[in-house]
């Protein structure tokens, strides 16, 4: 089974598709061709720095991702000190050729959500190795997420063409597990 997915580096709902979605490729269960967007491009270029307010909203989010967990899943994420325009992190994922990018995915996730980075910055990018932009498919994938119906993050795309949105493309992700776990189990012990 092969999946669209639509999500944001600065999305704490995004990084948990994200970690699902690696996890049932490892699996080899599904396959997903994930599309870096830039949800909120009003975030300035250098990012926002996170207030008071903003961190207890973003507090709240992260708790709503722990919440979402399944039994036997785990995700590390803390709030960061800046709200990252992801528009040249999504580029430089573009940039990056197909096989590598559920590396790059997972490791710009991690940078972010871990390591606190400013994903925003091209410095941090170049540092990360991701030099190279791609602003044309960048810019594609974001046209095809704004012409869904309701768009918000993630949202992924089923093989019939079905349309899952935030909590609901979450839950569909963590139905996989459910289908498959005896499979899942097996290819985790063996790695």
């Amino acid at each position: 089974m092969r999946f669209v997915i639509y999500g944001d580096f600065n999305c704490p709902f995004s990084a948990l598709a994200s970690a699902r979605a690696a996890r049932l490729e490892r699996a080899g269960i599904a396959e997903f061709d994930w599309r870096a967007v830039a949800h909120d491009p009003t975030i300035p270029v250098l990012g926002a720095p996170i207030g008071p307010g903003d961190r207890r909203a973003h507090e709240a989010e992260v708790e709503q991702v722990r919440e979402l967990l399944l039994a036997d899943e785990s995700i590390e994420l803390h709030v960061p000190g800046v709200r990252a325009n992801t528009t040249a992190a999504s580029q430089a994922y573009a940039a990056t050729p197909a096989s590598w990018r559920g590396r790059v995915r997972v490791e710009l996730f991690d940078a972010y959500w871990r390591e606190g980075k400013n994903i925003g910055d091209a410095a941090v990018l170049d540092a990360m190795g991701l030099a190279w932009r791609s602003p044309r498919t960048a810019t594609s994938w974001r046209e095809e997420w704004l012409a869904l119906d309701r768009p918000l993050v993630p949202i992924m795309v089923l093989p019939d063409g079905y349309v899952s949105r935030g909590f609901g493309a979450l839950a569909r992700l963590g139905q996989l597990f459910d289908r498959d776990r005896a499979e899942l189990r097996q290819v985790e012990r063996q790695t």
